[in-house]
């Protein structure tokens, strides 16, 4: 009898320490979560391009994405942002449109709670590399009798590289040189634009170098002249469309330079325009390059292929 009242207690007693234990556990959790709580951080992380082959060159790939992460707080306040990792794998792709999945790699202990956009639409180009001749091309006029006598551009040429599809629609690298209210020659670092056959910019290329040494000349007691601009064309015409359906605005341009070189010129051919597949009205915006000693004003002319009437 009095051995079964002692098992008895024996076993009340670790009944006791068991529910003790469990207790002092779960304080200790209890406290430890009140020391270093559950918190989150947001992060912007740049996407990188991994895997693609040298052939090729990526566009419209996201330039970061945000994040969010969750964990402990001493965690969370210790991430270094350089740690999150983001990118997007292209191995094993081709020419064309290709819907990638954004990874996001994390520290440990984290978890990610939320990531801006998982996925991106990459366009893929084969990579080119072409070069260009430099033009100049004058903005304004010099004041007094004085014209431009020579520009030097230095490098004459530079490097254009990217997507072939762009490559492919550049028609001349030109550089603006502005000559209003000088007085003497100068000599001024001019960044280069790349111009499509209708004088607009084609971008997201890499010019090098990106810009050019241009240096002008100014010669005293300029000549004057107006003349007719004549239009000229390459390619085929459209069906029922000829050279009467392009026209030029304005029709005229006048002439600034050395008297005896003007006196040999009775007109001013404009750079030809491709007229191959066009079907609707169009209209390029060709900018006068700088010629032997001379430059035209206006600057820029409209030559128009007129489909039908407007």
């Amino acid at each position: 009898m009095e051995a079964g009242k002692i098992m008895t207690r024996i076993e009340k007693k670790w009944q006791v320490k068991l529910i003790c234990l469990v207790v002092a556990v779960f304080l200790w959790f209890v406290i430890i979560g009140e020391q270093n709580p559950t918190s989150e951080g947001s992060y912007t992380v740049p996407v990188a391009v991994e895997n693609l082959d040298s052939r090729y060159i990526a566009s419209h790939v996201p330039r970061s994405v945000y994040v969010r992460l969750a964990g402990p707080r001493n965690t969370i306040i210790n991430i270094d942002p350089s740690s999150i990792k983001a990118y997007v794998d292209l191995s094993a792709v081709k020419e064309g449109t290709v819907e990638a999945p954004i990874h996001v790699e994390i520290p440990g202990g984290t978890e990610l709670k939320k990531q801006s956009q998982n996925r991106a639409t990459v366009l893929i180009d084969v990579y080119a590399v072409k070069e260009f001749s430099v033009t100049p091309h004058i903005r304004g006029q010099v004041n007094g009798n004085a014209y431009v006598g020579n520009i030097s551009v230095l490098p004459q040429k530079v490097t254009v590289s990217g997507a072939r599809r762009l490559v492919r629609q550049v028609d001349n690298a030109m550089v603006e040189v502005g000559i209003s209210d000088k007085p003497d020659g100068f000599t001024a670092m001019t960044p280069v634009r790349l111009l499509r056959a209708d004088g607009t910019v084609v971008e997201g290329l890499t010019v090098t170098p990106w810009q050019t040494s241009v240096a002008v000349n100014l010669e005293p007691n300029a000549a004057t002249k107006e003349v007719p601009v004549v239009v000229h064309t390459r390619g085929t015409f459209h069906k029922g469309l000829t050279e009467k359906n392009v026209i030029a605005n304005p029709k005229t341009v006048t002439l600034r330079g050395d008297a005896a070189q003007l006196q040999s010129l009775d007109h001013w051919d404009l750079p030809a325009v491709s007229v191959t597949g066009i079907t609707k009205n169009k209209t390029w915006k060709l900018e006068m390059p700088f010629v032997n000693g001379v430059t035209v004003t206006p600057d820029t002319i409209d030559v128009m292929l007129l489909t039908t009437k407007e």
